[in-house]
């Protein structure tokens, strides 16, 4: 094992302690540009650490513009130091996000998940809450498709009623790190039915991984938005 890390309570989270690390690292000289980073494994065996862990650090990495995930290759390094900041978020064009938000839980079931999804929480099983969210209470603006750890088992949906979040900090899964995409994408049948909009409308599509304080994956949201409905922001700073 190359270096200990610090397991006591009160410390930084596993996956924190292994970027601080990595990007000294970095800054030192030992990973230079263009050299290409031992494997998740590796860091395993290396320190100790899981390899979901692993692969937070790694993606913090992505992140912050200092790695690059490449097909056949590994983890290779582009950069040695951190970039600009860089925030996204997805507002309502017609400023209407002023307005109350109205969630209705539609269902919370136990799922097999898709591969890829069961993947990243390295089982074979998690829960599905099903949710839409309304504009002014009139019409559903987004559907939610929220794949929570199995380790959420017992949840309900009365549980639910202060809001997920608010569930999630009670059971100590507290979200302490994400990592969103955005795409666009055309609605499923099943998007059409809950939205109520045609097979030709397009959605505004985040996928959201959400990790807790030891950095273990807690959600998995896909949340799909009525494009005309929204905006996509993104700002940047030093």
């Amino acid at each position: 094992m190359e270096q200990e890390l610090d397991y006591s309570r009160g410390a930084k989270p596993l996956y924190a302690q292994l970027y601080d690390i990595l990007l000294e690292k970095l800054k030192n000289g030992e990973y230079r540009k263009n050299d290409v980073l031992p494997t998740e494994a590796e860091f395993e065996e290396m320190f100790g650490v899981s390899r979901i862990t692993a692969r937070r650090a790694l993606a913090e990495l992505v992140a912050k513009g200092l790695v690059k995930r490449q097909a056949g290759i590994g983890t290779m390094v582009i950069s040695t130091s951190e970039k600009q900041s860089v925030k996204t978020r997805i507002s309502l064009i017609d400023g209407q996000q002023t307005q109350a938000i109205a969630r209705n839980n539609l269902s919370l079931a136990p799922v097999q998940p898709p591969e890829p999804i069961a993947q990243l929480f390295d089982a074979d099983n998690a829960l599905l809450l099903t949710r839409t969210i309304y504009r002014q209470n009139e019409e559903p603006a987004q559907v939610n498709y929220i794949y929570l750890t199995p380790r959420l088992n017992t949840l309900t949906l009365s549980d639910l009623e202060k809001g997920l979040y608010c569930a999630l900090e009670q059971r100590n899964e507290n979200i302490d790190a994400f990592e969103d995409t955005i795409t666009a994408e055309l609605p499923t049948p099943e998007d059409c039915e809950i939205l109520g909009v045609a097979p030709s409308v397009p959605l505004l599509v985040k996928t959201r991984k959400g990790y807790n304080e030891q950095g273990q994956l807690v959600e998995y949201t896909i949340a799909k938005h009525i494009a005309r409905y929204y905006q996509y922001i993104v700002e940047n700073s030093k």
